[in-house]
């Protein structure tokens, strides 16, 4: 998608800057437009922005744009991807139109439309991949339809909710009680017995009813494709302090047929619990929680959804437990964009996924006892500027099984490729807890830091990782990516191979060291021996060229849909009869004890069979394609050329008798100091005997050729 800034106005608490992607019809740029954030892939731009982002890591900094946030609405056919969002003031919307039909997005108060921001009217449309991004200065509730899909009056169809600022919003509105609702009211609102759907259930009841779901009639309306009865409906909840439970979590099943974008659907409603059911085959995601304080998802079961399983977002106070998710394109466990969080995810069985578990800048998480296999990546924390709230900290990953995270047959998105072969993932954050987790069968790595590149270049820093037990990684069992941050360390683990090498010893944790989520003030405690945090470059490039391998089509191209059903799950303890218990107070009531955490035995079924790769300075040769190719270029080339340059120089300086002793000790001492900037300036201007072509064509020539196999990588690889 093309780029171009247009107009910008002023006026009820909007600023509006439009973008246009429609190859024919391209209105052009006022002297006082600003540039809108590309639309494409977040890896696009990884290797050229984060060589030039060295000279910045070296000060401690990050670079950055100077743009407010954007968060991105799809509007996609009849519906928009969001339906309640919040940002900050001072914040921007992108509206994008995702689908195959024109549509548009209009306040229900006439403060701004996506028509007028293009220079039209109100209900100006725009075409499919057309985009408009308005900011938004005042804090306020914004209700907004599009005109083609929904009455005027907003009630129903394609409508959502905007929320800028810290302004109270409950999706019931004025419905929603004053006080949480902690008990049970006593009310059973039964599915299908008195409510012939699920919708219907959850519509007709009131903060601290139970809805409590049958298996699905045997009657031809309910029956799948697969022989199996279900409940074909997407069921959204706007009441708060409900708990949804089905009588049986194997045969209790919300099908979206592939149809409809989410299965259970709970909207700014705080204090929803979810259990013992199962979710599938919705196009987006499978239960998902967003805008709202305090939820729980319980014994659920969550496979083939397009995009993420079991998914909070912009929600605070959560807990998901006892459950289980595949066939999910991003992730199967996703907590996104809070700070605190205040989340646990615990007893869970995450497979056959793009990621495991993926958490978009959510601090204050703990991932505990849990099991990540066959994923294509497995727990991976990360900061993206395409959500509020970054950088992601303070996560505690504890006590986990994470095995055989390296799969070629689990969906996934061009984005989750490039994470592929790793157990666990710490890209861009800050202030983490890696212990006593076994980490076995990876084809990249165990255990990985580094940076992570979206509007802004976010790197990493303050992790403790420590006590695990870590085998059979190909490329290196503790990795830690540069640029860097300091304050990482490693200490205790079992690693038979470090990127760099010897890292336990360089940037080991001392024993008071303190990291993780609810945690004291980060503190590696790397001891009396205490060197910088060393840091490699050539991990990075080697990720960075998955992120080409994605951008090229090179990834394996695995349809959700074809993951296999997953076998029956244990159930919900007493079933109906279990207590009912609102989501209220959920991380202060879960009985956490960090302590008391082991490191998980090994399953008999789970070989240790993985080899460790060729590695030539750190760039692996042994996973081949780009990995190779950007590591060869973006790291070996330049330490070549430096030591050709630095051969030359010392050659030439130990013939060159007519030099003062001084002067060749000081040249001398330059080349082999300062080696990217001594030895091409005496080659240049210190007076060699050299020939003067010689000279050029071995600094200035041989730059410029690597320089252009670069160039010709970064564009063949997509990432321009």
């Amino acid at each position: 998608m093309r780029e171009d800034a247009a107009l910008a106005c002023r006026g009820s608490g909007v600023e509006t800057v439009s973008s246009w992607a429609r190859p024919d019809e391209r209105p052009g740029a006022r002297s006082d437009a600003r540039p809108v954030a590309r639309a494409k892939g977040r890896g696009s731009r990884s290797l050229l922005l984060g060589l030039l982002a060295l000279a910045a890591v070296f000060t401690g900094s990050c670079s950055g744009i100077d743009e407010p946030a954007v968060t991105t609405i799809d509007m996609e056919d009849n519906a928009f991807s969001r339906e309640v969002t919040r940002i900050g003031v001072g914040e921007a919307v992108r509206f994008r139109n995702r689908g195959l039909v024109p549509h548009n997005a209009i306040d229900l108060d006439g403060a701004w439309s996506t028509g007028e921001v293009a220079g039209g009217g109100p209900a100006d449309v725009m075409a499919p991949e057309e985009e408009v991004t308005i900011t938004f200065t005042e804090p306020g509730v914004h209700t907004f339809y599009c005109s083609l899909h929904a009455p005027s009056d907003a009630s129903a169809g394609m409508v959502a909710t905007l929320v800028v600022g810290e302004v109270a919003f409950q999706a019931a509105g004025e419905d929603a009680p004053d006080d949480p609702v902690t008990g049970w009211t006593g009310v059973t609102r039964e599915v299908p017995s008195e409510h012939p759907t699920i919708q219907n259930a959850v519509d007709a009841a009131d903060p601290g009813d139970l809805v409590l779901i049958a298996p699905a009639p045997e009657r031809p309306e309910h029956l799948a494709a697969d022989g199996s009865y279900v409940y074909k409906e997407q069921v959204d909840v706007t009441t708060p302090y409900l708990t949804i439970r089905g009588t049986d979590r194997n045969e209790v099943i919300v099908d979206a047929e592939h149809q409809r974008p989410l299965g259970i659907n709970v909207v700014a409603a705080d204090g929803v619990a979810v259990e013992n059911l199962t979710v599938r085959n919705a196009t987006a995601n499978g239960i998902y929680w967003t805008s709202l304080t305090g939820y729980r998802g319980s014994y659920l079961t969550a496979y083939n959804n397009a995009i993420y399983g079991i998914y909070a977002f912009d929600a605070t106070d959560g807990l998901f437990e006892h459950s289980y998710a595949s066939g999910s394109k991003d992730a199967a466990f996703y907590i996104g964009q809070c700070d605190p969080c205040d989340a646990v995810i615990t007893d869970v069985l995450a497979e056959n996924n793009g990621m495991g578990y993926s958490g978009t800048n959510s601090s204050e998480v703990f991932i505990v006892d849990s099991v990540w296999r066959h994923n294509v990546s497995g727990i991976v924390p990360n900061t993206l500027d395409s959500q509020r709230e970054a950088p992601f900290g303070r996560v505690t990953i504890a006590g986990n099984l994470i095995h055989d995270n390296d799969s070629r047959e689990a969906p996934a998105l061009g984005l989750q490729w490039s994470a592929f072969g790793n157990g666990v993932l710490l890209t861009g954050g800050l202030d983490s807890l890696v212990e006593r987790n076994r980490i076995v069968n990876h084809e990249r790595s165990g255990v990985t830091a580094g940076p992570n590149l979206s509007r802004n270049f976010w790197m990493t820093g303050g992790h403790v990782v420590r006590d695990n037990v870590i085998e059979a990684s190909g490329y290196g069992d503790l990795v830690l990516a540069g640029p860097a941050l300091g304050g990482s360390c490693f200490s205790g683990n079992t690693p038979s191979r470090t990127v760099p090498t010897g890292l336990e010893s360089v940037a080991g944790c001392g024993p008071d060291a303190v990291a993780g989520a609810h945690a004291a003030p980060a503190d590696p405690d790397r001891g009396p021996f205490r060197l910088p945090s060393r840091q490699d470059l050539a991990p990075t490039l080697s990720f960075i060229g998955l992120v080409a391998e994605g951008e090229f089509g090179l990834q394996p191209d695995n349809d959700h849909r074809d993951t296999p059903v997953p076998p029956d799950q244990p159930p919900l303890p007493d079933g109906a009869d279990a207590p009912v218990v609102p989501a209220v107070d959920v991380f202060a009531t879960h009985d956490l004890d960090l302590a008391a955490i082991t490191v998980p035995e090994l399953p008999p079924e789970v070989t240790v069979g993985r080899s460790s790769v060729a590695t030539v300075g750190d760039v692996p040769f042994g996973l081949g394609g780009f990995s190779a190719l950007y590591g060869v270029l973006g790291w070996l080339a330049p330490f070549a050329l430096v030591a050709g340059w630095m051969g030359l120089s010392l050659v030439d300086l130990a013939r060159r008798e007519e030099l003062t002793v001084g002067t060749r000790a000081g040249w001398t001492a330059g080349v082999m100091l300062v080696p990217f900037v001594g030895a091409p300036a005496y080659l240049l201007v210190g007076g060699s005997a050299l020939p003067r072509w010689l000279r050029l064509m071995t600094v200035l020539g041989a730059s410029l050729v690597a320089l252009v196999l670069l160039g010709i990588a970064v564009i063949v690889g997509g990432l321009l």
